[in-house]
């Protein structure tokens, strides 16, 4: 056996090595059926099994996996176009970040026109809590809460912004001490008439029965309130209270306009148990140096009063100073374990720029992904099966040469889509099966060329030395041609063409190593020693 020959079997064992090592966790991660993963979600140590296997089996995108697709409109208003295309970019950074530390492998997250990003999500199980996470701004601020003086003044002055605007008198359930059921009076106070206080106390936060909320919202949100309400803002309660029956209550802050500090200057975020309040959880966070100062010093100059801790313009609670607080503090609330979770991690990622809205959603089930591998694989194992019928039976020994790269073809491509952690798509099973057609198509060539060179009375090392020589230039250019067309369809396609693209590209250089080496191998080997017997082609 020359050294040629040495190099080229090696390779081409070392190849089909390889490929059938990579794909090893792709063919564990199949072996385990659907009753199997159900029955792990109460096994963890197994779940881990599991996920540590698919991990490093070949990634599916959303069209073989399930999952979901969201079409996100992010808010450009009074921005010029330096400023949109930041926000834009800004906006996808951070929906990464937050994607990524939820544990969604695999997401593709692209911009789509100058204000839309395009989300997609594989094999996403909880669809609204994602859309909760990826939707919230994550604003997070700490105010003080306004003295009582204050508070009567910003009543006042409310009452008389919206005085006579108010054409439908409601009554509030519960409390009255604000709200007496008369009408004039709602007429009189349009703002004060729909809160209540606790009695005897004449400070916030005060009370807003839910069915008035909307209502008293739209007044705070109306332009009249922040002229009127210089340097202070109402703030709504995060969560209800509920006091008895069917009636509920939400809570409402007076605060500083103008927050102390806000999220940005946090290092950390954690979840934890809140020991006060056993089975809810709490969000401990950490300050920057820059944060702690600023915090230390509005903190220590204002022991005693209320702090409210402001999320996306809602409070989650409002404590007493008790004394400085530096680097560290606690937010607490109605959390789950989930909820406290995912407050930590929408922190951590940092807010929104701007406001962003679901324009499109879609949502592909694991059973639709399961059809599409089936009807892609069956298409692709019929299309296999008939040219290797065909190779069999019109080239007959030399056929099964061709058969042979074939395989090794398959498995070197997908081997290297697993270790490269590239995506296979429903396109991209497409691109599998036009590679099969021209792997078989650079062999089919070759196996031509021979028979022209036996036609020439040729011994059979001569004539398949001679075949492959005249074969590798035409199979090499036209290969390459459809290459560069692959490029450019990587380079500029995004989404299904991509996907298409990149297996298309893979197949047709695993084609001609297969074709040229590995079976150029082969054909040695079988040849060796043969004279002008006849070949088998």
């Amino acid at each position: 056996m020359n050294r040629s020959l040495q190099i080229r079997a090696g390779l081409s064992a070392v190849a089909v090595l390889l490929a059938i090592y990579g794909l090893l966790p792709t063919f564990k991660s199949l072996s385990i059926s659907h009753a199997e993963r159900e029955a792990a979600k109460a096994n963890p140590t197994r779940l881990a099994e599991i996920e540590a296997i698919d991990a490093k089996a070949i990634r599916r995108g959303l069209d073989l996996k399930g999952g979901m697709y969201l079409v996100l409109e992010v808010d450009q208003t009074n921005m010029d176009s330096g400023q949109a295309a930041d926000a834009l970019q800004r906006v996808k950074e951070i929906l990464y970040n937050r994607i990524d530390k939820f544990g969604v492998s695999e997401p593709e997250i692209t911009t789509f026109g100058s204000n839309r990003i395009v989300v997609k999500l594989p094999g996403l199980q909880d669809p609204e809590r994602a859309k909760g996470l990826i939707g919230k701004t994550a604003r997070l601020e700490f105010r003080l809460v306004r003295q009582p003086d204050d508070l009567q003044d910003a009543l006042t002055r409310l009452d008389q912004a919206f005085a006579g605007t108010v054409t439908t008198p409601a009554a509030a359930p519960g409390d009255t001490a604000l709200v007496p059921d008369q009408d004039q009076f709602l007429r009189d106070h349009p703002f004060s008439g729909l809160v209540m206080t606790q009695a005897g106390i004449t400070s916030t936060p005060l009370f807003v029965a839910e069915e008035n909320v909307d209502r008293v919202q739209a007044m705070l949100d109306d332009p009249r309130t922040a002229a009127r309400l210089r340097g202070m803002e109402f703030q709504f309660g995060m969560d209800p209270m509920n006091v008895g029956g069917a009636t509920s209550l939400r809570p409402l802050y007076l605060v500083d306009a103008a927050p102390i500090i806000s999220g940005d200057q946090l290092t950390d975020a954690l979840s934890s148990a809140d020991n006060e309040r056993p089975g809810l959880w709490q969000v401990t966070f950490t300050l920057n140096n820059r944060g702690a100062r600023e915090f230390g010093r509005a903190t220590g100059e204002n022991v005693g009063r209320f702090l409210a801790i402001s999320l996306d313009g809602r409070i989650s609670s409002a404590p007493v100073i008790q004394s400085r607080i530096t680097s560290t503090g606690s937010i607490t609330g109605n959390f789950t374990n989930a909820e406290a979770n995912d407050l930590a991690l929408l922190l951590r990622a940092g807010a929104l720029p701007t406001d962003i809205t679901i324009a499109e959603e879609r949502t592909v089930g694991p059973s639709l992904g399961s059809d599409s591998i089936r009807m892609g694989v069956n298409a692709s194992m019929w299309g296999a099966l008939l040219v290797v019928v065909f190779m069999l039976v019109y080239y007959r020994l030399s056929g099964v040469v061709a058969v042979v790269a074939l395989t090794a073809n398959i498995l070197i491509l997908l081997a290297v889509l697993a270790q490269f952690d590239l995506v296979l798509t429903l396109p991209g099973l497409a691109g599998v099966a036009l590679t099969v057609g021209m792997a078989v198509d650079a062999n089919v060539l070759i196996n031509e060329r021979i028979r022209e060179e036996l036609r020439k009375d040729k011994t059979i090392r001569a004539a398949v030395q001679a075949g492959y020589q005249n074969a590798t230039r035409t199979i090499i250019d036209s290969n390459v041609t459809t290459l560069i067309a692959g490029g450019v369809l990587l380079w500029f396609g995004t989404g299904p063409v991509k996907g298409f693209a990149v297996t298309m590209c893979i197949g047709i250089l695993t084609s001609m190593f297969t074709a040229l080496v590995m079976t150029h191998a082969i054909m040695d080997v079988v040849t060796q020693g043969k004279g002008k017997q006849k070949l088998s082609i």
